[in-house]
Order: C-alpha cells, then structure tokens, then sequence
C-alpha cells in the first residue's frame, strides 16, 4: 500500500485557548476532587470508548482535565495494559484534553510530563501508536504498529466560521482515506459512490464547522486495520465539535422560521416529558430529521432537504459495515446529555404529512426511534438515552468492520471488485 497516497499528513493545530474557553464555559472540571500527588497514575479500563461507557467515559475525560490543569500535578502516568479496546473519539478527546493542559502549564511555566505503559492486546496497542497520544506527543516507544495492515486519517482540526471552509476538501479526503481502506479487501468506490460520500461526508463535517458556536473547535479523524485473525479489517471514524450541543444550537442559536418549528414540535411533546424523554432529548432528535436545520429559511433554495446528512451516511456505513462472522456496526451520537444509539433497530423511512406545522405537505424522511416512527411520540428509551453526564458540544462515534463477503451480500452498491 503506498502511504504516500494520504495527502493528510500534518498533524492538527490546536487552539487550546478556544478548546479551555469551550471546558471551563461547560463546568468540564470535576469540583470537589482533591489532587495532592506531583505525579498521578491513571489506570485505563477495558474499554474507554464513548459509544460504550459514555458517563463512565466522560466522567474519566472531566477527571483528566481537572488533573491536568492543576498546576502542582507535575506528570501523568497512563497505564492502557488492560485495555482491551480503545474507542477513537475517547482517545482523541483524551489528547485534546491533555494537549490543552500541556500548552497552558507551559505559557504558565509549569510544565507538565506524560508517559505511560502500552496496552498488550496488539489491535489496541495500533491504535495507541498509529493514532493516539504517543503519535500526538512525538513519544517513542519500543513498539511499531504494522504499517501495512494500519490506514490512518491523522486528526484535521477547525474553528467554527462562516468563512473559508474546510468541509469540501477534507470530505473528498476522507473519501479517499475510506477507498484506500476498502483496497484491503480488493474493492473500491465507484464514481457514484465517490459522489455520494463527498456530499454526505461534506454535509456532516459543514455541520462541525458551522453549528457550534462563536468559540467551538472542531475534529475529526480515522483509523482503520486489517484483523489479523479474521478476513476482515475494522474502521474507526470520528467527527468532533466542541463548543454548543445540538440542543442549544437548535433552541438558543435558530432562524425565526426553526424556531416557530421547534415550539410547535416541543408542545406536541409537553405531556410525555419525563425522566426518560426530556426538551433536550426531543430537541437532538428532532434536528436529525428531514428538512430540520438551525439556520433553515425558506426563501433559501437548498435548505428543503438539510438536516439529514448525518443520518443519512450512518445508515449507508452501516448497511456495508457489518462483517461474515456476524459483527455488526457500532454508531452513536453523544451531544449534551443526550445518547443516541443506531443499531438497527429503527431506521429513517419516509412519511407523508398533511397540512402539518412543522413537515409542511408531502413525504419527509423520518427517524423518531420508535416502533410507530412517529416523529411527535417519545423516542425508545433503549436507542435515545438520557446521560448522567454533560458533553460540550457534539461525538459522532463510527465503527465498522470492512469485509468483502458481507458487502456483496448487502448488494455491494457503488462499489467494484
């Protein structure tokens, strides 16, 4: 495989002041927690992923950015042995977050050391190495990931603006990343397929760069290798913004037209409100729906079909990102308190509306999380959950698994042998 090909070769510039603002503005630092040690070891669990332990993940994240900008803690030591995987968005929160504190304590000239112990499962250990803090902090290590077997998309990092924006460019680039991924099981995309993933691709990295509010950061990365004990490879892609929740963008940051939408849409949904179906729940559903943007306007050609990118590519991904031995994709959104899971169970389907407040007249593609996909009734509380835990801003959380076999099953659609 010719590395050369990857045209996204350096690393992301971080605006730490920005990401700081962002964290402290969200209350991200633990209160209460007491740190008196110079040097603090941190254990990581068996699996520190988002999409698997979101309040458990989180919680460990606002602990490390507490640690870390205390300025007496002089080094943090990491211990990975047991983990036994390592979920991309985690591990790249976990280095802003570090890279952060680093660049602070170092304008405070009180630097801060990080170092730490290899995990011993190989798959993890690669993504550590290839794509994790020990890449981000140029450590050395005695160990070499495969670089046959590994294809990365090194972290690309952006401020939220109206202004030279980045999405095309780098959604061609990562559908080159996803064809030079596919080439490990001998297909690749057709133009059509090409055409199809830079549009969606694009749509959901123009959301990052221009949702997130005045001080938002946003990210994104992938890592993909090839399993050394099974005819497939796995592919992990993030997409990162740091700065407002889907909730608050929709409900403090909308055009009048949204706005009157969401007002109508939220008293629907008044009398089911509960411990498990929130405003701000209802309000993260209802901006993946067809036809739902914060900045939509009717007098704006385009913005009758917006809203639906997002989904749209998750539900494409995980129609080819299953695997012959039956693993099947893991995809989440994390935003706020909100937990939303895709596993298969619901789907986005059109329906018709008549005369409706919000979807007008005619069909709109629908995803409500529930048996009836009725869009004005409360989401499954097993597929939209209500987290412990704040996230400020928004996790998309992809991970699917490449295998020639399970592709042609599902029909193989825009791709060649």
């Amino acid at each position: 495989m010719d590395k050369t090909a990857n045209a996204n070769k350096k690393k992301f510039v971080l605006n730490y002041q920005k990401v700081m603002e962002c964290l402290e503005s969200a209350d991200f630092a633990l209160t209460g927690l007491e740190i008196q040690e110079e040097l603090v070891r941190i254990s990581i669990p068996e699996s520190f992923s988002i999409s698997e332990q979101p309040d458990d993940t989180i919680c460990m994240l606002r602990r490390l950015y507490t640690i870390g900008m205390c300025d007496h803690v002089k080094k943090i030591s990491f211990d990975h042995s047991k983990c036994k995987f390592l979920g991309l968005s985690a591990s790249t929160i976990m280095d802003i977050i570090l890279l952060t504190a680093r660049e602070y304590r170092g304008k405070m000239e009180k630097p801060l050391e990080l170092s730490g112990k290899l995990p011993q499962n190989p798959m993890v250990r690669d993504v550590l190495l290839a794509s994790g803090l020990p890449y981000h902090v140029n450590a050395k290590s005695k160990f070499e990931y495969d670089s046959t077997n590994v294809e990365k998309f090194e972290t690309v990092s952006g401020e939220c603006s109206n202004d030279a924006r980045q999405s095309g460019r780098i959604a061609t680039e990562l559908t080159e990343y996803f064809n030079r991924c596919l080439l490990h099981q001998s297909m690749k995309l057709r133009d059509e397929g090409i055409s199809l993933l830079v549009t969606l691709l694009g749509e959901v990295l123009g959301n990052c760069e221009i949702h997130g509010g005045e001080h938002a950061t946003w990210y994104t990365q992938g890592h993909y290798e090839d399993n050394s004990n099974k005819a497939y490879g796995e592919m992990q892609l993030l997409f990162l913004n740091l700065g407002n929740t889907i909730y608050q963008g929709l409900k403090y940051n909308s055009s009048e037209e949204t706005k009157k939408r969401l007002e109508y849409y939220l008293e629907r949904h008044k009398l089911s409100f509960s411990e498990e179906w929130n405003e701000e729940m209802a309000c993260t559903v209802f901006a993946l729906q067809e036809g739902i943007s914060r900045l939509r306007n009717r007098n704006i050609k385009g913005y009758e079909g917006r809203g639906t990118g997002t989904v749209t590519l998750i539900e494409a991904l995980k129609s080819i990102g299953g695997s012959g031995d039956g693993q099947l994709p893991e995809m989440t959104i994390v935003s706020g308190r909100t937990y939303i899971k895709f596993d298969g169970r619901y789907n986005m389907r059109m329906e018709t509306f008549q005369n409706d407040l919000v979807f007008g007249n005619g069909e709109k593609r629908i995803l409500a999380f529930n048996q009836e996909n009725d869009i004005y009734r409360p989401a499954d509380s097993t597929a939209v959950l209500q987290m412990k835990e704040n996230f400020p801003g928004t996790v998309i959380s992809l991970r699917i698994y490449l295998d020639s076999r399970y592709i042609m099953k599902a029909g193989g659609e825009g791709l060649d042998e």
